[in-house]
């Protein structure tokens, strides 16, 4: 390429004009000029050479909500016993009372019904 430096003592439109279109015509030829890309043929395998192994990671179970819910099953048995023991006939009483053993028949159930079919 040829290449015409720019001086700057001589800033006459006439003479900066020619090289103006000419840098013009230099940018547009390289801006629409399309890259040449390419792509080794073992770029694939070089990049999973670099990568790590990773270890086999196998998970056991724990069940801890399971535990949590057979617990809480058997503590608001455990208190819907100890209330049918007390003598208290109010409607706070009744309300507990009611509220406990709706409790304890939706984990029952979510523990023997609706669990199974999920595992």
């Amino acid at each position: 390429m040829d290449y015409h430096p720019m001086n700057p003592a001589d800033l006459s439109h006439a003479a900066a004009e020619p090289a103006s279109t000419e840098l013009d015509q230099r940018l547009t030829r390289a801006l629409e000029t399309a890259p040449e890309v390419g792509i080794p043929a073992d770029f694939a395998a070089r990049v999973a050479s670099r990568v790590p192994a990773r270890p086999m990671v196998t998970s056991t179970p724990t069940h801890y909500g399971d535990y949590a819910m057979t617990l809480g099953v058997l503590t608001t048995l455990a208190t819907l016993f100890w209330l049918g023991l007390q003598t208290h006939n109010g409607p706070a009483f009744t309300f507990v009372e009611s509220f406990l053993l709706a409790e304890f028949i939706a984990l029952t159930v979510w523990l023997t019904v609706w669990r199974r079919s999920l595992r």
